[in-house]
C-alpha cells in the first residue's frame, strides 16, 4: 500500500489550514495565506492576535469561544478579520468577513483559555 502524504493534502487543501498551540500559529497552508496576504514566515510562530482588527476584538473572541471548547471542543463563528500583506491581491490592514471553525486537539489537557493544540478551518471572502 502506498504511504499518503497528509502534509502535501494540508498544504494545497482548498480551505484555509492553521495548527496552533496557546493561540500561536504553529502551521498554515497555502490558502490562508492567500486569504490573509501573507507570507507563511509572516504568520508561523505569531499570535492569532496579528490577524484581528484589534487586539479587544482578538481578546473578546477568545473569551467567546472558551466555553464552546472547553464544553465540546468545537467552536465556529463569523467574524472579522484582518489582512496583514499585499500579497495574492489583497490589501494591507483591509478586514473582511470570515468563516472560522476550530477544533481542540487535546481538550482534556487544556487548562486555560487558547491552550494546547488547536486545528482551524478559515474561508474568508476574496
Amino acid at each position: 500500500m502506498q504511504e499518503i502524504d497528509y502534509r502535501l493534502a494540508f498544504e494545497h487543501a482548498p480551505v484555509g489550514m492553521v495548527v496552533s498551540r496557546n493561540r500561536t500559529i504553529v502551521a498554515c497552508n497555502e490558502r490562508v495565506c492567500e486569504i490573509f496576504g501573507a507570507t507563511p514566515s509572516a504568520l508561523v510562530g505569531h499570535s492569532f492576535s496579528i490577524l484581528y482588527p484589534s487586539m479587544e476584538e482578538f481578546e473578546r473572541i477568545g473569551k467567546r469561544m472558551e466555553p464552546f471548547l472547553n464544553a465540546s471542543g468545537h467552536y465556529a463563528d463569523n467574524r472579522m478579520m484582518k489582512r496583514l500583506g499585499g500579497l495574492h491581491g489583497s490589501i494591507a490592514g483591509e478586514t473582511f468577513w470570515c468563516h472560522v471553525t476550530g477544533h481542540a486537539l487535546n481538550r482534556a489537557r487544556r487548562t486555560r483559555p487558547g491552550s494546547g493544540l488547536s486545528k482551524t478551518w478559515v474561508r474568508g471572502a476574496r
